[in-house]
């Protein structure tokens, strides 16, 4: 399913049917991401009175019931609502829309104080011209897709300069591959307030940032090239402030 489009004044086309999926898989073997809390997700059978929802206990049918954090546990995407008192839940209408992104991968340069390696916004400026950026941080490693992240090195994060740029050139959709934008040890999420422009006493961003959206401790495979893509967001029907998602991208020739 080929679809041809206008971007910037150029003819571009791209395969509906031949995406690539961001997303994160989280399954009852253990074997997904795991951050800020010890405990993976939790699958277990559905028991309703005499009913069992496994076929193997002899039930009719298998049903689990499926205990996850979704900030904790996989692929996610948030709003606004995740640091503003409201708590607002991202706007699951974005899911009827596709969305211009770039992916770009980028290795830190530094590590600050605190041990994080940092993102500098020389790595990231000439790419701030669709309406998603898409960050694969170096070495991309397999691992990124079952890490414990409490028992790891500090991951990268983007400097308070790149974070700002980001911001300023209106992206509106953040993809990162880390389980937070921000270190795990920084109880003020400034990273998150920078991306939102949120001043220390604003109960909301301003109204160009409000449809903004963060997904974080995404998965994009080494043979996924650099480049144009459309995104889809593939947001979960849960509704809070933050969501689990499956992006994915189709590239654009």
């Amino acid at each position: 399913m080929i679809a041809t489009l206008t971007v910037d004044g150029q003819t571009r086309r791209a395969d509906l049917s031949a995406g690539v999926s961001l997303g994160i898989t989280i399954a009852e073997d253990g074997q997904h991401p795991r951050f800020f809390v010890d405990q993976g997700a939790r699958f277990r059978p559905l028991q309703a009175g005499t009913f069992s929802g496994r076929v193997r206990q002899g039930g009719s049918c298998n049903a689990d019931v499926v205990e996850f954090i979704p900030h904790c546990h996989g692929t996610h995407t948030e709003g606004f609502g995740h640091v503003c008192e409201g708590h607002e839940p991202v706007d699951a209408g974005l899911n009827t829309a596709l969305f211009t992104a770039r992916l770009v991968s980028v290795e830190p340069d530094r590590v600050d104080a605190q041990g994080s390696p940092v993102v500098s916004s020389k790595d990231l400026a000439r790419h701030l011209d669709r309406q998603a950026l898409i960050i694969r941080t170096l070495p991309n490693e397999t691992s990124k897709r079952w890490r414990d992240y409490n028992r790891t090195p500090p991951y990268p994060i983007l400097s308070d300069d790149a974070m700002r740029q980001v911001a300023e050139a209106g992206i509106q959709h953040l993809l990162i591959d880390t389980p937070s934008l921000d270190a795990a040890d920084d109880p003020s999420l400034r990273l998150h307030r920078l991306f939102w422009q949120l001043a220390p006493n604003d109960a909301r961003p301003p109204e160009a940032r409000q449809a903004a959206t963060l997904t974080e401790m995404i998965f994009a495979p080494d043979e996924v090239d650099d480049g144009d893509y459309l995104l889809h967001l593939g947001l979960s029907t849960l509704v809070s402030d933050a969501t689990a998602s499956c992006p994915t991208l189709f590239e654009l020739i």
